[in-house]
């Protein structure tokens, strides 16, 4: 069932956690949706409903990219959805796209596809065919799976054995490629694959070349170009996937010094393995691709993006008010708490960007949903309304309502 907006103006949850047991903490969640026209000018506008609940059990979470839900993130992720658009919707073979945000700035190749043949016992990339769009998403990025590499021991698994790899490697296999296990050009073995295209989206600083299409060695993954993309990372790219836990590591593991292209890049800290936080590292949470988890930007900030509009080589855009207030009510007592912003997502093709809200606070003392009949927490958006929490039936209106008899039809 579709998710409706708890507001007019926008969509709200109220969360206590942890989901078992005691609660400690109630968090809440606002989204507001905005328009902006021609000069940029962002309008209030009907809300989209927060999206992708990670408690949802029907989410399959390794698969899970950007989420409204997560409680938490230390900085702003800035996202940008939709497709690259050539000018005048006249067919090009190259062009650049990218995003501009005060100091932050982000350029994209962009090439058409190009298919990846053999010549003489050589991979050969071909001239980019003509295109008027292009996806901006990781599947266009440098990326993939060689599924050609040898999973080490198969050749002595029983057949229990190569069940259980078979479900692990579905997000965990040698082949892959950990930066982009979704995208394109990956080739760990030599030897001619069909309708393999090289990436269409690339770091203009880094671009994949003949040359470095087979690595031979797949622990060597690590020197491969990095992929670019404006969309949501995925949990089980690297590095995010490591912020999990300090035992989450590549198939092939990498060293974290000055070797490694993130840390020369200042995308990753130097020993940024030694000092992950024991457990879920917040950094987890972020989910903007390389660069763009930003400080929180300032209203009326001019955001450019370019190459990326059906009409419009540059689209200016003014962000609207990036700070909130949440007050919290909980048991008639009110708690005034300053936002955070955790996420900015433009669709520049529809118009269309959103803002995420954030915060929580402790609770004074513990309740327990599906025990306590009446949880009265709520929290409200700059002065609206509060948003209450949806206490769930107990346990015994539960056990009831199964055992009343039916009506029937």
């Amino acid at each position: 069932m579709s998710r409706v907006p708890a507001r007019p103006t926008y969509d709200a949850e109220v969360l206590l956690m942890p989901l078992r047991g005691e609660t400690t903490h109630a968090h809440a969640l606002f989204k507001r949706t905005y328009t902006f026209d021609r000069n940029g000018r962002c309008v209030l506008a009907p809300p989209e409903p927060l999206l992708h609940d990670w408690r949802d059990p029907a989410v399959e979470r390794p698969l899970l990219g950007g989420s409204d839900f997560w409680l938490t993130k230390p900085r702003t992720d800035l996202v940008v959805q939709g497709a690259v658009c050539a000018p005048e919707a006249q067919q090009v073979v190259r062009m650049r796209a990218g995003i501009v945000i005060g100091s932050v700035r982000k350029e994209i190749a962009v090439s058409g596809p190009r298919a990846i043949t053999w010549r003489s016992g050589r991979p050969v990339i071909g001239d980019p065919a003509p295109f008027t769009t292009v996806p901006m998403a990781w599947s266009e990025a440098y990326g993939g799976i060689d599924w050609r590499v040898a999973v080490p021991g198969a050749a002595t698994m029983t057949d229990n054995e190569k069940i259980e790899a078979a479900i692990r490697t579905r997000f965990d296999h040698p082949g892959m490629y950990p930066r982009n296990p979704f995208g394109r050009g990956y080739l760990v073995e030599t030897g001619e694959v069909e309708k393999l295209f090289a990436p269409c989206l690339e770091d203009p600083a880094d671009l994949l070349t003949a040359d470095r299409l087979v690595i031979r060695d797949p622990a060597t993954w690590w020197r491969q170009p990095l992929p670019w993309c404006l969309d949501w990372t995925n949990l089980i790219m690297f590095p995010r996937a490591g912020w999990f836990a300090p035992s989450v590591e590549p198939w092939y593991p990498v060293t974290d010094d000055a070797t490694l292209p993130e840390v020369q890049r200042g995308l990753l800290p130097a020993d940024y393995r030694s000092h992950r936080a024991e457990g879920v590292d917040l950094r987890f949470f972020q989910g903007a691709s390389h660069g763009l988890a930003i400080d929180r930007p300032a209203t009326g900030a001019t955001l450019r993006i370019t190459g990326m509009h059906p009409e419009r080589t540059s689209l200016d855009v003014v962000l609207p008010p990036t700070q909130a207030e949440i007050t919290f009510v909980i048991e008639g007592r009110s708690t005034r708490t300053a936002a955070r912003l955790h996420h900015v997502v433009v669709r520049p093709s529809d118009g269309v960007l959103t803002l995420v809200f954030a915060s929580e606070t402790a609770l004074a003392r513990p309740f327990i949903p599906g025990i306590h009949k009446h949880i009265p927490v709520a929290a409200s958006l700059d002065g609206d309304d509060p948003v209450p929490f949806p206490t769930p039936p107990t346990a015994r209106e539960r056990m009831a309502a199964a055992q009343s008899p039916k009506t029937p039809a």
